[in-house]
């Protein structure tokens, strides 16, 4: 029996370190991404001069509207192929980058000392409490727990929702104040207005 729960710690423990792994790579992929993404922008912008003066649409958006921005990048680059098109993840608040930060350092901790077998109560001069004497006893289960707890928590603070949308530096369009993301005709309605606009507005100073 201890060499089956001796055997289940360390699949456990296994288990932790590679989404773990993962989960710390997870900012470096998604900048890997979003650099992807602005080479693919300069590619399409790459017959334009240098000192490019068209219209530029820029998208902000939170990594799980990624694949939207790619499908609709493409689109509006069929459609109108004079705008530059750039797009770059939408930042979360900085305390919320920061307390996610702190669950994830101290998840690692927290599995690290139950999986060990370790008390750090005493060394605190705290009582020990119950939860903990509970993890030290359920060590597999108290792992998994705090795992998908904490993992929880870090989504929640990263989590932006956001998927905004500026021509020339003009807002056309949040997801933040709107509550949805628009579909592709009404962005293309969108973006055949404001050109408009500014072809009147060229005419006419």
């Amino acid at each position: 029996m201890a060499e089956y729960s001796r055997t289940g710690i360390l699949t456990a423990l296994l288990l932790f370190t590679v989404v773990t792994l993962r989960d710390f790579y997870l900012g470096r992929n998604l900048s890997e991404e979003q650099q992807r993404e602005r080479q693919t922008a300069d590619i399409r912008g790459a017959g334009k001069p240098q000192m490019y003066m068209g219209p530029v649409l820029r998208f902000q958006y939170w990594y799980w509207y990624s694949k939207v921005y790619q499908e609709y990048s493409w689109s509006i680059s069929q459609l109108y192929p004079d705008i530059k098109i750039e797009g770059e993840n939408y930042p979360p608040k900085p305390i919320n980058k920061y307390l996610a930060n702190f669950i994830s350092y101290f998840k690692l901790l927290v599995i690290a000392l139950i999986v060990s077998g370790q008390n750090p109560f005493p060394l605190l001069g705290i009582r020990t409490p119950a939860i903990w004497s509970w993890g030290q006893d359920n060590k597999i289960f108290s792992c998994l727990m705090m795992f998908f707890i904490s993992n929880m928590l870090e989504t929640h603070f990263l989590s932006t929702g956001a998927f905004e949308i500026t021509l020339n530096d003009v807002p056309v369009w949040s997801k933040l104040n709107s509550g949805r993301v628009p579909n592709i005709q009404e962005l293309f309605q969108i973006l055949d207005n404001h050109l408009k606009m500014n072809q009147v507005g060229n005419v006419f100073p």
